[in-house]
């Protein structure tokens, strides 16, 4: 039974963390990792530092609801609503913009802001909803007008008696029978018309009576209604009345009066029918044109302080929050052209789809008319067009109230809490080619808005006590939908209750926030090379248990975070991306709420040769800030760690201290999988090797850009043992006396215990930075067999 000495490479450590038993474990893949950031291009490294931004409140607020506009590469802001206020804050600056209310602020109350509220941008324009609020119709209705009719004399013909009753009193007009040249003029529609005004006039009164042309204006001069008749011995086919209703559009006559409506009845050879319209005078005349109507008396308008509220930005930079106007129904009636169908009830997701702006509410989305975001209804009550508003509702046997609605794949997916809905069309998004088809079933939690990245979408589920994470996409060869379980490796891994995601497709990233750890963000990486994905790794990055994570939001490769903490709510940023440096260094120093000397309140007292800093916040107790010198200071180095005595909410330094940064430490953990032994399975892949003891003598790091860490080994029920890289490498050219050692190579420490009675951590509890490309270990390897 000699052993055998052998050796194993490990080709990266950026997989994340797995809960499969080690031996089915990727070589890449660990038992714990805390604050560490899996890249692919820097392998691991510890997580970047937060930059403090902005103090939102002095007190603890409650929960938040947030917003992020990415209006350009120079212009970012983050919306905060909560205790029914509302607040911008330039994102680059952490300065508060100036908000103007008009009016709505009614609309931003709510007990739970952050489950509460929806929003979409659109250009200078994000429209916010108030899930908690019931649309309404307003109480206005369409002008009705008194009651009126219009007699129309449509053919003067000799020898014709034209007669009008009016309440039962008739008056009539007959014409000449044109035996001479002069009865012409008396057979003329308005001849006609202007004497049969003349002659009702004289028989009844209390009406009033205008001509326009061949027409007579009838009206009561009370306002009350009447009854009113024609005939004529043409078969009454010389006059036209109008009152009420016609029944083709053709009974009407070419000229009108300004505002006068009409309904068309229809008839059987008209495929529509029960239309209203209004004669409209052209300007300065008395010509004019019937124009389609509303009905009178009925409801038009929603009611703006029940709908979404819109905030713009002014072209001065400042932002507006009011009520939106939204356009009132401008024809038919409420059969013809109804109200949407989310009056009278809530609205669940706002959204921009195909030129159209959107909602949902209950099991219907609704569009806004194409390329009119303010109008949702129909602009003609005779026909359907492509541009008219889309109100359709899904179709399913089980009840599918919709909570989000996400563009993907050219295509709008509509998630309810078990189905998943495709909303398409054709090359047109029109009222008649809309379709919206059930593609998946899969559980969702929907707390948290499904976000998309890349050529997919993340949505979330529950697990019992923990959640899951669906990866979902459209199969290049089937064209069926699909979604993988991205935390099959990692079941019990993050907790339930999701309740905030954010994605970045440049970083691959995806962030998560959990109601039930509120101090931590998990992180699920991804890479993908063409159809192979390479990279699938979960860890998570935590932060003191007095923060409370309200908000994490992804803009370009900078996560920006909302953190509550004892003495108020704060903005802070975090750049995710590869290559991040601090001004003076050729790294970011890994610090948490790190600031600059320009943030703090700074004063030297000559007398005494002390320097006070105050930063601008309350720093904890129990918290370990660090100050830390940087390129300007004419006494300091860069990189040197200025001690201080800490009174109160100030940091007392000997020596005058001019140009610095200061922040709060946090730490860094990685820990190794059990060491195994792994050999290339029947069928391809690797199988681990379960035959035999591997006995570790020692392990080697490759590291990159790394200025400490250090190695923890704690073999079973023995003590642990600390090996300790501190950035100076004897006769290395980057070791300098008076500046920050930064290098790279590899790093040896001794394990000298059996592999699965050991544990292996890296730590880095300083501001300084390591990155880790690959490991590989030695052990002495006995087996009583040999193998086949």
């Amino acid at each position: 039974m000699a052993g055998a000495l052998i050796s194993t490479t490990i080709p990266n450590l950026i997989n994340g963390v797995s809960q499969q038993p080690y031996a089915l474990r990727l070589a890449s893949q660990c038992e714990l990792q805390e604050n560490a950031h899996s890249s692919v291009v820097e392998g691991l490294r510890k997580r970047p530092g937060t930059t403090h931004r902005a103090k939102i409140t002095n007190a603890p607020a409650g929960e938040l609801f947030t917003h992020t506009i990415n209006r350009d590469r120079t212009e970012q802001y983050e919306i905060i609503v909560g205790n029914g206020a509302l607040k911008v804050y330039d994102l680059k600056l952490g300065t508060e913009k100036t908000v103007a209310f008009p009016n709505g602020t009614a609309y931003l109350a709510a007990t739970d802001p952050r489950s509460s509220f929806k929003a979409v941008t659109i250009a200078d324009f994000t429209f916010i909803i108030n899930r908690t609020i019931t649309v309404a119709q307003d109480t206005t209705l369409a002008a009705a007008r008194q009651p009126e009719a219009i007699i129309w004399v449509k053919q003067g013909s000799y020898g014709t008696k034209y007669s009008i009753t009016l309440n039962g009193v008739t008056a009539s007009v007959t014409t000449p029978d044109g035996s001479t040249a002069s009865h012409i003029s008396d057979v003329q529609t308005d001849a006609i018309a202007q004497n049969l005004i003349t002659a009702i006039s004289a028989a009844i009164s209390g009406f009033t009576f205008t001509r326009n042309g061949s027409s007579i204006w009838v009206r009561k001069a009370d306002g009350a209604d009447f009854t009113v008749g024609v005939t004529d011995s043409q078969g009454d086919q010389a006059m036209k009345l109008v009152k009420g209703s016609v029944q083709r559009f053709s009974d009407l006559p070419a000229k009108g009066f300004d505002g006068f409506r009409v309904e068309i009845a229809g008839d059987q050879s008209s495929s529509f029918d029960n239309y209203y319209v209004q004669f409209k005078t052209e300007s300065g005349t008395q010509s004019g044109v019937w124009v389609e109507s509303v009905k009178g008396g009925e409801a038009i308008r929603l009611k703006a302080s029940t709908m979404a509220h819109a905030l713009v930005r002014e072209a001065n930079g400042t932002f507006t929050f009011k009520q939106v106007t939204w356009e009132d129904r401008k024809v038919g009636d409420l059969d013809s052209s109804p109200m949407p169908s989310f009056v009278g009830k809530k609205l669940n997701d706002i959204f921009f789809h195909r030129n159209r702006l959107g909602f949902i509410a209950d099991e219907n989305v609704v569009f806004s008319r194409s390329s009119d975001f303010f109008n949702f209804f129909r602009s003609s009550a005779t026909q359907v067009l492509d541009t008219d508003p889309i109100d359709a509702a899904v179709s399913h046997i089980k009840v599918s109230i919709l909570q989000h609605a996400i563009p993907f794949n050219e295509t709008l997916l509509l998630f309810s809490e078990q189905t998943q809905f495709s909303l398409g069309a054709t090359e047109l998004l029109t009222p008649e080619t809309i379709s919206i088809n059930q593609t998946t079933e899969f559980e969702c939690s929907l707390k948290a808005r499904p976000v998309g990245a890349g050529r997919n979408i993340y949505f979330t589920f529950n697990r019992g006590e923990f959640s899951g994470l669906r990866e979902y996409y459209v199969d290049g060869d089937t064209k069926t939908n699909d979604a993988n379980d991205v935390t099959s490796h990692v079941p019990a891994y993050v907790p339930k209750d999701i309740s905030k995601m954010a994605a970045s497709s440049s970083e691959d990233t995806i962030a998560l926030l959990s109601e039930t750890e509120r101090n931590t963000v998990y992180i699920y990486k991804y890479y993908w090379n063409e159809q192979e994905k390479l990279q699938s790794a979960w860890y998570r990055w935590t932060f003191p248990a007095s923060d409370t994570l309200l908000s994490v939001e992804f803009v370009e490769s900078n996560l920006y975070l909302i953190i509550r903490r004892a003495d108020g709510v704060f903005i802070e940023s975090m750049p995710v991306n590869p290559g991040t440096k601090d001004t003076g260094f050729d790294f970011g120093l890994h610090l948490d709420r790190k600031v600059t000397e320009a943030s703090c309140t700074v004063s030297y007292n000559a007398t005494t040769n002390q320097t006070t800093i105050t930063p601008p916040y309350t720093m904890q107790a129990g918290e370990e800030f660090v100050i830390v010198s940087r390129d300007g200071d004419p006494l300091k180095k860069p990189g040197q760690i200025i001690p201080y005595t800490p009174s109160g909410n100030t940091m007392v330094v000997a020596g005058k201290v001019e140009k610095f940064f200061l922040g709060r430490n946090y730490v860094m953990r990685y820990r190794f999988s059990t060491f195994v032994i792994k050999e290339e399975a029947v069928g391809g892949g690797q199988m681990t090797v379960g035959e035999g003891r591997i006995q570790l003598r020692k392990a080697n790091l490759t590291y990159d850009t790394s200025g400490y860490f250090r190695v923890e080994v704690t073999p079973f029920r023995r003590d642990t043992y600390r090996y300790v890289f501190s950035g100076r490498v004897i006769g290395s050219a980057k070791n300098v006396l008076g500046q920050v050692a930064v290098d790279r190579g590899r790093f040896s420490f001794p394990l000298m215990a059996k592999n699965d009675l050991v544990t292996v951590d890296i730590i880095n509890d300083t501001f300084l930075p390591c990155a880790f490309l690959s490991a590989e270990w030695e052990a002495l390897y006995v087996i009583r067999s040999k193998r086949l």
